[in-house]
């Protein structure tokens, strides 16, 4: 009925079927056809019609009137689609590493807010692992030494961060001369997320060797400027992003404990259920995050 009423007001508003027929691409038999269905199930002549004239009835005008609201809230909601498909719109919920969001995502996320202002974005900081609650999430930010299992997730690699196996001067020359991993067995170590006294480390050589050490856990913490630092203020040896350390090494506050060795390189992978489930908001979210990460090589993962 809304589709025929609409139909009407095309009709009427062109002044006759054939003027009708070429403005909708609706050919001019199919119209007179749905008009007089039309009439028939109203019981009422809405056009008077014959070779020579063409005239709305009283009863036809009214309801070309409402035919034309009709037509224009169809008109105006198949707009707010396409609009839909073209812009970002909606919720988007981000879950990131304390320090990665610190360091970029915050004012990545500030910057697409303006960029995109029919989004809300609901941005949530995390220790760097997959969230519990992921159904919480449309895109959850996450570091890992290697690919990821889940099946029923979607992991997109992001960046890839190196590390440093680093401590201060101080603490360095408490220690006997450095040969190999295995001179770092039972020694200090600031560590990530690890409730044990004693933990092992994996270090990857310049040549490619796997070494594992087992170190003495001095001090613990989920946050990577924590345990940076605990490694400047003489605690330890640490583990920390190549990046984060740059100007440390330069300046001489905290040295390679043990140079052709490093910990794994790790990846910040962007994690969610499928692509499908991705509004746009989301795939233009990850499209623009890759391009900031790859130009702006910002440190920042928890382990």
């Amino acid at each position: 009925m809304h589709d025929d009423l609409a139909l009407l007001s095309q009709v009427i508003e062109a002044g006759g079927f054939s003027r009708a027929s070429t403005r909708t691409g609706i050919p001019k038999s199919r119209l007179s056809r749905r008009i007089e269905e039309l009439e028939r199930r109203l019981a009422v002549r809405l056009i008077d019609r014959s070779s020579r004239h063409f005239t709305p009835t009283p009863i036809g005008l009214d309801l070309a009137r409402r035919g034309e609201v009709i037509r224009a809230e169809g008109e105006n909601a198949l707009r707010i689609i396409q609009e839909s498909l073209t812009k970002p719109t909606g919720a988007l919920r981000i879950a990131s590493p304390v320090l990665l969001t610190e360091s970029s995502i915050a004012d990545f996320c500030i910057g697409f807010s303006k960029r995109n202002p029919q989004v809300v974005i609901t941005l949530d900081t995390t220790d760097g692992t997959k969230p519990q609650n992921m159904d919480a999430y449309d895109i959850a930010l996450i570091a890992s030494r290697q690919e990821l299992p889940d099946t029923d997730m979607i992991a997109r690699i992001l960046q890839r961060t190196e590390y440093a196996l680093v401590a201060s001067p101080d603490w360095m020359a408490a220690l006997p001369a450095l040969h190999d991993p295995n001179d770092l067995i039972d020694q200090a170590g600031i560590s990530w997320l690890d409730d044990e006294r004693r933990t092992v480390w994996g270090l990857v050589s310049d040549r490619g060797e796997l070494a594992e050490i087992g170190v003495r856990t001095v001090m613990v913490s989920n946050n990577l400027k924590i345990v940076h630092k605990a490694a400047l203020a003489g605690l330890g040896m640490a583990r920390l992003p190549l990046s984060l350390v740059m100007e440390d090494l330069a300046t001489g506050r905290l040295r390679r404990v043990l140079p052709g060795w490093r910990p794994p390189t790790f990846s910040i992978h962007a994690i969610y259920r499928t692509r499908r489930s991705l509004q746009l908001a989301g795939r233009i979210f990850l499209d623009e995050l890759l391009a900031h990460l790859r130009a702006n090589k910002v440190h920042g993962t928890e382990a």
